[in-house]
């Protein structure tokens, strides 16, 4: 089995991805959270603990499905620490946040995948997308912009401990994402299970002290 991550801005083709690469593999599709879950009233810290078991959850669908399939792909990081750390994040909850995964990789809850796809692409390209998109309202597209330069910052920090462990790609058409997700699935290493918990402090501490 191999569990793959997508990720990238909203508009930029992560979702559909997904769903054809599925079409063509055999492969199971992990949603996004608020696919999987739906919408939440909580806020604050009782907030943060729902995101953060849901992210357990998903990971155990993702194990439980590789059972069944070949591939498994995340439609979205289970890690999603790097999102706060792009718009400012309040340092008490980030630090429990990095504890709480930090006990589930101890417990074998949560871990890494194969490897990671980035898509990205122009901001004027991601704007025609949306335009021409009305199946989606994409009500944070304009907050999602700024996330394009940050995430691959991140992504290419993690590569500097495991080379090629995340692809990083101009998502310029579906069929050429098929191909980068091919290639990469070939050529990432992935993380060891010794590795696990140094590539997750070197995330946090990246994380902790890299301006985005």
């Amino acid at each position: 089995m191999t569990i793959i991550c997508l990720e990238g801005t909203s508009a930029v083709g992560k979702s559909t991805t997904c769903k054809a690469f599925a079409e063509i593999y055999d492969a199971y599709v992990v949603e996004e959270t608020q696919v999987l879950f739906g919408q939440t009233n909580l806020n604050g810290i009782e907030l943060v603990k729902w995101f953060l078991e849901c992210q357990i959850k998903r990971w155990q669908i993702a194990l439980e499905k590789s059972k069944e399939h070949e591939f498994i792909l995340l439609d979205g990081d289970v890690f999603k620490l790097w999102y706060d750390w792009v718009y400012g994040f309040d340092e008490k909850l980030f630090e429990y946040e990095a504890e709480f995964f930090r006990e589930k990789i101890f417990l074998n809850e949560i871990s890494f995948p194969h490897c990671y796809i980035v898509l990205w692409n122009d901001e004027s390209e991601l704007r025609k997308r949306k335009e021409s998109d009305k199946t989606r309202s994409r009500s944070g597209f304009e907050k999602h912009l700024k996330l394009v330069e940050p995430q691959i910052k991140y992504f290419q920090a993690l590569n500097s401990i495991v080379p090629n462990f995340a692809g990083i790609f101009k998502a310029e058409s579906i069929e050429g994402n098929l191909l980068n997700i091919r290639s990469q699935i070939i050529n990432s290493p992935g993380v060891s299970p010794d590795m696990t918990l140094k590539m997750f402090d070197f995330m946090i501490n990246f994380l902790r002290t890299t301006p985005p």
